[in-house]
């Protein structure tokens, strides 16, 4: 059974007007500790607004506004009825990194599609990944895609693939097609080792925007490069992944 949380039994941290901290993430960040601290727990129901916005010291437009970033985040929801409930945490999926994403999501039941941002011919420069630089001035295409699970994103990737192998690979639509897919079915391309590198990092402020995030928040920066069987480097990728409902792990057979 639901029960009613009340603001006199929570530690509540009333808002500081002097922080450089906007009111409503200060009011956000407090209520999201209180949840994910297990102070408010599943299927209890939040004080009313006035209440909250009485012990914060703030307007209730204020707290409606932390209120829907909570929503957003799926941390709670508004039920017509019963008030503000405490949703269970989510159950975080485990990704593998020496897999196809696209593949991945699929077999877990997801949909799963690419937002391009960005598709075109180039060449190799002395900024191109590191594993890339000694083909400067080779035929290269650029790939940046947004990636969604669930129509939430989930990952931010940069891929230069080495075009001399697949040549015109515009034509192909990568909000759909799996890159990997492509290379083995349609340039007969077999990609028989991938490295990654991991390491976490925070979100700058672009980054944070397109995975729908806060700066600041931590991500996974996953530096990949995909051999063919001749161990010729086809592709390098620079990718960031959120963290808070995905978890990622790296299989090796030896």
């Amino acid at each position: 059974m639901a029960r009613q949380s009340h603001v006199s039994e929570l530690p509540i941290h009333p808002v500081n007007p002097d922080s450089p901290v906007p009111l409503y993430h200060q009011v956000e960040n407090d209520l999201e500790n209180l949840i994910k601290s297990g102070v408010l727990e599943p299927d209890d129901l939040l004080p009313p607004e006035l209440e909250l916005s009485k012990v914060y010291g703030v307007g209730r437009q204020t707290v409606r506004m932390a209120l829907a970033r909570l929503v957003t985040n799926r941390l709670i929801e508004r039920r017509a009825g019963r008030g503000t409930v405490i949703l269970p945490e989510p159950e975080r999926k485990s990704f593998y990194l020496d897999r196809s994403f696209t593949r991945q999501l699929a077999e877990m039941g997801m949909t799963t599609y690419s937002r391009v941002l960005q598709a075109a011919p180039g060449e190799i420069t002395a900024n191109a990944p590191k594993s890339l630089r000694h083909q400067i001035g080779a035929r290269c295409f650029y790939l940046v895609r947004l990636r969604y699970g669930n129509d939430q994103p989930i990952g931010l990737q940069y891929t230069t693939i080495m075009a001399a192998r697949c040549p015109d690979l515009a034509r192909w639509d990568f909000s759909r097609e799996s890159l990997y897919d492509v290379l083995s079915k349609y340039y007969m391309l077999t990609i028989n080792k991938i490295t990654h590198t991991v390491t976490a990092l925070t979100a700058n402020e672009e980054q944070a925007t397109l995975l729908a995030i806060e700066p600041g928040d931590t991500l996974l920066q996953v530096t990949t490069t995909a051999y063919l069987e001749n161990r010729e480097v086809i592709e390098a990728s620079l990718s960031y992944y959120r963290t808070d409902r995905y978890e990622f792990s790296i299989t090796e057979t030896l």
